[in-house]
């Protein structure tokens, strides 16, 4: 029996709680992906740059961000992660995608929500940002990340962009 080897994952994403963060490093350790942050200074902390994030997002403004130098093209597949922001992924992310990254051709997302905002309009907007569909997409609540209630949906996620590796 010839086993498939299992591709090279790289995980980008942004977290400005570390709710994203959390779900960023259980993907990685199931797909022991490689992981590569997005800085943005600008929404770091407090409640005023959380308003400013708000207000941003639905003004399309995009931040400044830092992020390694990394070559993605070297992966067979990137997940990028972010929490939605005003019903779009936010805005970090979509400045990183706004800057036309090399990409492979298997491109996934997963998403973080308070619950309020749907996960359409967000994917939409990135799928319009790369400018072709998305592989997979996974959405989870705040909640269900910070009490760990999130297994079964990354299992499934991670069934559909690497078949036979969300097997236990």
């Amino acid at each position: 029996m010839i086993l498939a080897a299992m591709p090279k994952v790289m995980i980008v994403y942004y977290s400005r709680t570390g709710t994203t963060r959390k779900l960023a490093e259980a993907l990685a350790g199931r797909l022991n992906a490689d992981v590569v942050e997005i800085r943005c200074d600008r929404y770091k902390g407090g409640i005023f740059r959380y308003l400013r994030a708000g207000y941003d997002s639905v003004k399309g403004n995009l931040p400044p961000i830092k992020m390694p130098e990394t070559d993605l093209t070297a992966y067979d597949l990137v997940l990028l992660g972010a929490p939605i922001w005003t019903s779009y992924p936010a805005l970090p992310l979509r400045a990183f995608l706004a800057a036309k990254p090399d990409l492979p051709g298997r491109v996934g997302m997963f998403l973080t929500s308070g619950g309020h905002s749907p996960q359409e309009k967000a994917v939409a907007e990135a799928e319009a940002l790369l400018n072709a569909p998305l592989a997979a997409t996974l959405a989870v609540q705040e909640k269900d990340v910070k009490e760990g209630n999130f297994s079964d949906a990354m299992v499934g996620f991670v069934e559909e962009v690497v078949p036979g590796g969300g097997a236990a």
